[in-house]
């Protein structure tokens, strides 16, 4: 049975994790309090009370008399996190105070879609297809690339070894880069621990679901993309369209630098190539129609989407799709995070 903190009057005193306000004086309001990352040190109006657990799956317990109070939560190396709540005679309320950056997520809405491109899309690749329709359950998927913030988040609480180089370029809010498909595994179940929300990476046929937002065009822009829409080398052409700009920053730009797309995702097209859960294979003959990721392959290979700054136009394309080994990882290389639709 688990156990969590109760302080009465100066005193600390031990009570299983599930009881409930009942348990308590009926003039008395029981606050949970848990921090992400665990092992924070947690105060209410300025005075410390202990630390919080190692795991969201428990709680640090305070009763308090009715009024109000700031509880707050620090760590070194992390923000400090504070919030005001109001307590009431025999209620109980759970407080999570969150250290570590928000993980924003969008609401992907359940459809159907025509995956991979057709025969006649300029600089189609032979495996984009053969095209068929692929019907995808709801679910979420990270409004913006992982940031370097995310990932220092789980080095600091040593959830995480790598410490990726950001090539001198500034962490922060820019995507994370030099981490592989192995190094982001860690990361998911260091994340997972705490919040127990069920992280993951997108499948590929999620992603294009997600990146097309209801379009059929090479992007979700239309028939071409320019740099004012995405980061990526803007010195080549594509198609005829009017792509080559110029343009070309030769690094990555901070996450939402550049317009979403229609369901609100930013940098689908460019900034860093992302990771799917799927095994490479070929092309698409005997590919899963639910959405789900294609685990029978050559899965010592990852699919890759969306291009990066490191690439042209073309890479750019809604349907474009490249490989990468499960170990290996790149300047141009990054991921965001997806979720079923029930959290």
């Amino acid at each position: 049975m688990r156990y969590s903190t109760l302080l009465l009057l100066g005193l600390a005193i031990f009570l299983p994790i599930n009881a409930t306000a009942q348990d308590v004086a009926a003039d008395i309001g029981v606050v949970r309090i848990f921090s992400i990352p665990g092992d924070a040190q947690l105060t209410v109006d300025g005075e410390l009370k202990g630390l919080s657990p190692a795991s969201a799956q428990e709680t640090f317990m305070i009763r308090l008399p009715p009024g109000e109070y700031q509880v707050g939560a620090a760590k070194a190396g992390f923000d400090p996190a504070e919030r005001t709540i109001v307590v009431g005679a025999g209620t109980e309320q759970t407080i999570k105070l969150s250290l570590a950056p928000e993980i924003r997520m969008a609401q992907i809405p359940a459809g159907c879609f025509i995956m991979g491109s057709p025969p006649d899309e300029p600089e189609r690749d032979a495996d984009e297809g053969p095209q068929r329709e692929v019907c995808v359950p709801a679910f979420e998927l990270g409004e913006r690339e992982v940031t370097f913030a995310d990932w220092d988040a789980c080095v600091i609480d040593e959830g995480c070894i790598k410490q990726p180089s950001d090539e001198g370029w500034g962490r922060g809010n820019r995507p994370v880069i030099n981490v592989s498909h192995d190094d982001v595994r860690e990361y998911l179940r260091w994340l997972n621990r705490l919040t127990d929300k069920g992280y993951r990476l997108p499948s590929e046929a999620e992603w294009e679901y997600a990146v097309r937002a209801g379009t059929t065009t090479p992007f979700s822009t239309g028939d071409c993309i320019d740099t004012d829409q995405a980061n990526y080398d803007g010195t080549f052409e594509y198609a005829d369209c009017g792509a080559h700009t110029g343009v070309n920053l030769g690094q990555t730009a901070p996450t939402g630098s550049y317009p979403p797309n229609p369901w609100g995702l930013y940098d689908m097209h460019g900034n860093v190539a992302e990771m799917t859960a799927d095994c490479w294979n070929e092309d698409y003959e005997g590919a899963p129609t639910d959405g789900s990721p294609w685990l029978d392959g050559n899965c010592t290979r990852r699919v890759m989407r969306g291009g990066s700054w490191y690439g042209y136009a073309g890479y750019m394309r809604s349907a474009y799709r490249c490989l990468i080994g499960t170990g290996f990882s790149h300047r141009s290389v990054g991921f965001r995070l997806a979720r079923d639709g029930d959290n």
